[in-house]
């Protein structure tokens, strides 16, 4: 009778515990279902917040393009209880900052055996619109045709750690180059209203100093390298751990110019003026040239800002060449740069340092609205030979000492801007060898609408 009793207690409990077990079973299947649907909810709102960013100041655009991706991400708001909210400057100190929260109610598989129906799953991103600080290409300094300094691109085969992140397809050890930007590089070309009655004409003609990859064998030295005077290109090889090898060590580099349209930061709307290409030719090297279709008339298109782009798409060697632009001349009419135009790399600027020396680069002018908020400095790959860099303010008192950034690798600087800045020219004296190739980029967290940024998350 015992043995009897012992068995029925032991089914008893057995039963109990299946139950149990069932209902653990259940409640982990259903918070590992909400725990999806909370990683969904995530990047809702991620993806939504940078959008609506990238549409700041206007906070009504922001809203519906906030909207519609998270629509695309599978909350619609209003719909089967979904509910995206979306806010700026959310803590009331970032006039640059935009809040997206979305939330959806999601059932429970299981857990209605113990009453539990459905429960509210949110999740929220802040991004922030950073604008972009135009780097001023006139104002470099010391650089010039003949100087230490000018422009470079690098073509898509070449070294990252020579000091092109974006241009470069593939890391050093083969591996793909996550900051590659087949778009290359911007440069805003700035025609003011009165540009006709400084220069007595209409006309507007964009030059370009030695955009070819050609190196004369003039002057001296390893025809390879560029040293300022006689030639400003570097001829390179690949590195041998590259997928697919190059068809020609020299770089071919395509120059495109736009008219913006009245809307910088829109690109879709631009209006292609013309285009060329330059690879391995001789009869462009150290020469301003002014390319077929790169004279426009102010009249056809207006004042404002123009775009020129610069990218590569062959080669594995380093081109360096000069922008500039003004009314077309005749004979031997030496150029005039106070033609009232003005040329600045948008958001990012790639140089080279044909001989060792000291500069001060103008970085550009960050205005009044940038009062109270950080100014971001990013630098990339100043490594060669390089001893400091030192930034001032011309408004402000005193300098603040910046980090270089090592072979391959990107340092930042941020400087606090105080509430009473008024607006200011800011200016690096940067110490570096020959041969020292950087990128420069310069961004304020405040938001611009003449001049166009970058979107982040804010970490």
């Amino acid at each position: 009778m015992k043995k009897r009793r012992c068995g029925g207690q032991v089914v008893v409990y057995l039963s109990l515990f299946m139950v149990a077990f069932l209902i653990v079973c259940a409640l982990v299947t259903d918070i590992g279902f909400l725990y999806y649907r909370r990683a969904q909810a995530q990047k809702a709102a991620d993806l939504s917040a940078l959008a609506g960013a990238s549409c700041l100041p206007d906070e009504t655009a922001a809203r519906a393009v906030a909207l519609e991706y998270a629509a695309r991400n599978g909350y619609p708001h209003g719909v089967n209880g979904v509910i995206v909210e979306t806010q700026v400057n959310p803590d009331g100190q970032h006039p640059n900052w935009f809040l997206v929260r979305v939330s959806r109610p999601e059932p429970f598989f299981f857990g209605a055996v113990l009453g539990l129906f459905n429960r509210r799953i949110s999740a929220a991103a802040i991004a922030e619109y950073q604008t972009a600080v135009g780097i001023d290409v006139y104002g470099m300094g010391q650089y010039g045709v003949l100087g230490p300094v000018n422009l470079s691109v690098f073509g898509p085969y070449a070294y990252y750690s020579y000091g092109d992140a974006f241009s470069t397809r593939w890391l050093d050890n083969g591996n793909p180059n996550p900051l590659y930007d087949p778009r290359g590089y911007d440069f805003a070309i700035l025609v003011p209203e009165n540009y006709s009655a400084i220069n007595g004409t209409n006309m507007v003609m964009v030059e370009i100093f030695d955009p070819d990859c050609y190196n004369s064998s003039a002057g001296g030295g390893d025809p390879n390298n560029a040293n300022g005077t006689t030639r400003v290109d570097e001829i390179r090889n690949p590195p041998p751990s590259l997928p697919n090898s190059p068809s020609t060590v020299y770089t071919t580099t395509v120059y495109t110019l736009y008219w913006t349209n009245g809307t910088p930061r829109d690109l879709s709307d631009d209006v292609l003026i013309s285009q060329i290409s330059y690879g391995y030719n001789s009869s462009t090297d150290m020469k301003w040239v002014a390319p077929s279709g790169f004279t426009f008339s102010v009249n056809t298109y207006g004042p404002g800002m123009y775009r020129l782009n610069v990218r590569t798409i062959e080669g594995s060697s380093e081109n360096g060449f000069l922008i500039r632009a003004g009314p077309p001349r005749s004979g031997n009419q030496s150029f005039n740069p106070n033609n009232g135009t003005k040329i600045i790399a948008v958001g990012r600027i790639p140089i080279n340092f044909n001989t060792s020396g000291t500069v001060d680069i103008r970085l550009g002018h960050v205005p009044a609205s940038a009062a109270g908020g950080k100014l971001f400095i990013d630098k990339f790959d100043t490594d060669v030979a390089a001893v400091s860099v030192t930034y001032r303010c011309d408004t402000l008192a005193g300098s603040w000492s910046g980090r270089l950034a090592g072979n391959g690798q990107w340092e930042r600087d941020v400087i606090n801007l105080p509430a009473n800045y008024t607006g200011g020219t800011w200016t690096a004296r940067y110490q570096a060898g020959v041969q020292d190739t950087s990128v420069w980029m310069m961004y304020y967290s405040r938001i611009n609408e003449g001049m166009p940024g970058t979107i982040r998350l804010v970490e």
